[in-house]
């Protein structure tokens, strides 16, 4: 591809509207001309979508990648939003067809543009703010050996639709600020030939007082350095050390590319941010915590910095796609002797008492650079909140998160209560 990506996809699959449409099948047809492979594109409908997932195995990848010997690069499904107020319906007719859970559902019938998120959701044992996310793609190709976002990618390619109902979401909540797109992708990877996240941008720069938020592990931005984004777009890059992004990260960017690019984009006016997440606790993993936290600094000023261990699995489950044996010897054990402890915990499987050393030795090491940037956690327990909260210089009601709803460039404390102040209604947008 003209990215930094080479890609092979085993399948391309697109959806009659897009082939139908002549905007939409040009962006098939650039994306499918940069593939390695050059592949046969197959046309589809609803209808054939359950023998897709059925027979065909169209899920069949979408397993933890680093449980695979050599895992494939994923299959291709371009797909149309439809704004029909059917998506009930929609989910239900494939649920019989999809893993539990497997959160491609909605893209495939495609729907899920635009879904509520809200802390009820993951229960009082993690913080994240209540908000309307944005959605566009389903599916990576960093292969990342702890996510099972591989084996298939869907993206959407009617952008053109999906802003003119953004902005009815945005007019009908006037009380967000910011707008994450995309926790299920990665969504600088097909561009520029797909044409979808440029517009996106470009939009955003035109609003007044808006923002959306892009997470990455790319270094394909050099398409980005002259969008007209008015700085109303925020690049947070999640980050790592050496190690982990060679080990663990295999096509994703490498922790000094990731940085380069957040210096080209921070030149070009855009607002950066890091999230250290998930931190895997390789062997060594403080001397290049503080090395990576002194390369943040010595080649870009962040806006805001975020902190999240490795967590959502299970201890078994992590043995299963990180090979322990690159990992610092006391923190297995620490996951292997609190199986008990951690197993009904989102936060598993490192206990608390070893998540918080991790926090305050990355705290200090920023603190070493910069006295007063805003330091986060991310998708923590109220407990550790309660336990780091004075040393971080804020509770987790007022914290300005890395791409949370009121997470303005700049912000250094909310001054609204981020979970009563949060509000709906939902009728007329897309959710799943």
């Amino acid at each position: 591809m003209h990215t930094s990506y080479s890609v092979s996809p085993p399948a391309v699959y697109a959806h009659r509207s897009v082939v139908e449409e002549p905007r939409y099948r040009e962006r098939l047809d650039r994306v499918v001309a940069a593939c390695a492979n050059a592949p046969e594109v197959w046309v589809y409908d609803d209808a054939d979508l359950p023998r897709m997932l059925g027979e065909e195995g169209l899920l069949a990848g979408r397993v933890r990648m680093g449980t695979l010997d050599d895992p494939p690069d994923p299959i291709l499904l371009f797909n149309t939003f439809r704004f029909d107020g059917r998506a009930a319906e929609g989910l239900k007719r494939l649920e019989p067809f999809c893993p539990p859970g497997d959160n491609a559902a909605g893209a495939l019938a495609g729907y899920g543009a635009f879904v509520w998120w809200s802390a009820d959701r993951i229960g009082a044992t993690r913080i994240c703010r209540p908000c309307w996310r944005l959605h566009f793609q389903n599916g990576c190709l960093h292969k990342c050996h702890y996510c099972g976002l591989g084996g298939l990618l869907v993206t959407m390619v009617n952008v053109e639709d999906w802003l003119e109902r953004l902005d009815a979401l945005i007019a009908a909540h006037p009380w967000q600020e910011t707008f994450l797109l995309e926790d299920d992708a990665e969504v600088l990877c097909l561009e520029p030939e797909l044409g979808c996240i440029g517009p996106i941008i470009e939009h955003f720069g035109t609003l007044d007082g808006r923002y959306v938020v892009l997470h990455s592990k790319s270094a394909n931005v050099d398409w980005m350095l002259d969008l007209p984004h008015n700085g109303n777009t925020i690049v947070v890059w999640s980050l790592a050390g050496p190690t982990q992004a060679r080990l663990f990260e295999p096509v994703a960017a490498t922790s000094e590319e990731r940085i380069d690019a957040a210096r080209k984009l921070h030149d070009a006016g855009y607002t950066v941010r890091y999230k250290f997440k998930p931190i895997i606790p390789v062997r060594g993993w403080r001397e290049e915590a503080a090395e990576t936290v002194a390369e943040v600094f010595r080649r870009t000023r962040p806006d805001q910095i975020s902190l999240c261990t490795f967590m959502w699995l299970s201890c078994e489950q992590m043995e299963a796609c990180l090979d322990v044996e690159q990992l610092d010897p006391a923190f297995v054990e620490a996951a292997r002797s609190s199986v008990s402890e951690m197993r009904d915990e989102q936060t598993r499987p490192f206990p608390q008492a070893v998540r918080a050393e991790v926090y305050r030795h990355y705290l200090a090491e920023i603190r070493k650079h910069d006295a007063d940037i805003p330091v986060a956690l991310s998708t923590e327990s109220p407990a550790i909140w309660r336990e780091l909260g004075a040393e971080l210089g804020y509770s987790a009601m007022d914290y300005v998160c890395g791409c949370g709803p009121n997470s303005t460039p700049g912000r250094r404390r909310l001054a609204c209560h981020p979970y009563r102040d949060a509000a709906g209604p939902f009728g007329g947008f897309e959710r799943m």
